[in-house]
């Protein structure tokens, strides 16, 4: 049990500090006050928050057995991560894609140097 229990805290680690930086980006970047509360980013939100903090690290923790072989165990692991991360990016780019409606609806101007060409 103890085996797993650290594999389970090493991927909520690793899974926390990759949806910190996304979310991080996200409030102080993608979306200026109050975007990220009047463009319903909490919705999409708790879904990445469930499957790259919940269901991926307690995929772990059911999967982690000291007497698999590492190759094994390394393989398994390996495809919870992919998964994670294709949710992690599918997330991050809904998100990024309702920014441009919320602004356009406000009539608001992206910031100059903010990758539009004029």
């Amino acid at each position: 049990m103890r085996f797993r229990l650290r594999a389970f805290g090493l991927h909520l680690l690793g899974s926390a500090t990759a949806l910190t930086l996304i979310l991080g980006g996200l409030y102080l970047g993608w979306y200026r006050w109050p975007g990220w509360y009047l463009s319903s980013v909490l919705h999409v939100i708790g879904i990445v928050v469930m499957v790259d903090v919940v269901i991926g690290p307690t995929s772990t923790l059911v999967i982690a057995n000291p007497n698999k072989q590492r190759r094994v165990l390394a393989r398994d692991i390996g495809m919870i991560i992919a998964v994670q991360l294709i949710a992690l990016g599918y997330g991050a780019v809904t998100l990024w894609g309702g920014r441009p409606l919320y602004y356009c609806f406000l009539g608001k101007q992206p910031r100059h140097g903010a990758g539009v060409r004029h």
